[in-house]
């Protein structure tokens, strides 16, 4: 096997662990075990539980990051690109490894101030880059009169609610692809009655 293979299977392991029974409760023999390769290589590729909970946050970032380089387009419909930004944000929300990942780091969280000072820190370029989108579009007048940030928090709140709290909080199912389509076009529509774009 080779080393990219037994780092994503420790990876893995650690993901379902810590998933399954929190970081604190979760010891690297268990993650070793699970990821069928001994302590020895284990602490090859992570010398600590921690460095492995940072892997699995990078992991989470790296998901992200795709969604926060889409970015605004002058002269061209508020519309078509906010739909456009809903349904690239609506696969992502929904996607069952991201909904893992985000259980993960919310639990701990909640679990140690100091560990959300630093998970704060390490998503908040993540942050600024959806939050430019809304900058971009305010600089340009499609926004109107709307602050950008209460644009990105209406925005983003609202699909959060339609595609993601109800999943990650409360194990519910993924929206049928008809009705999310429906809901979609609704939240966009909603957000675009909202604001008058300045001449």
């Amino acid at each position: 096997m080779h080393s990219n293979d037994k780092q994503d299977n420790i990876v893995q392991a650690a993901i379902a662990q810590f998933a399954q029974n929190g970081l604190a409760a979760t010891t690297m023999e268990t993650i070793a075990s699970k990821a069928h390769v001994s302590k020895r290589t284990l602490y090859k590729h992570f010398p600590n539980k921690e460095s492995l909970f940072d892997e699995v946050v990078n992991r989470l970032i790296s998901r992200i990051n795709p969604l926060a380089t889409i970015q605004y387009i002058p002269n061209y419909g508020l519309e078509t690109q906010l739909a456009h930004l809903a349904r690239s944000a609506a696969s992502l929300l929904a996607d069952e490894d991201y909904l893992t990942l985000s259980r993960i780091v919310m639990i701990e969280s909640m679990r140690n101030k100091e560990q959300a000072q630093r998970l704060s820190a390490r998503f908040v370029n993540c942050e600024c880059a959806l939050l430019q989108w809304f900058k971009d579009a305010g600089n340009e007048g499609s926004l109107g009169d709307v602050d950008p940030e209460l644009a990105a928090a209406f925005f983003w709140g609202g699909l959060k609610k339609l595609t993601y709290w109800e999943q990650v909080l409360k194990w519910q199912a993924p929206l049928e692809e008809a009705k999310l389509d429906v809901l979609l076009q609704q939240a966009v529509a909603l957000f675009c009655q909202g604001v008058t774009p300045r001449q």
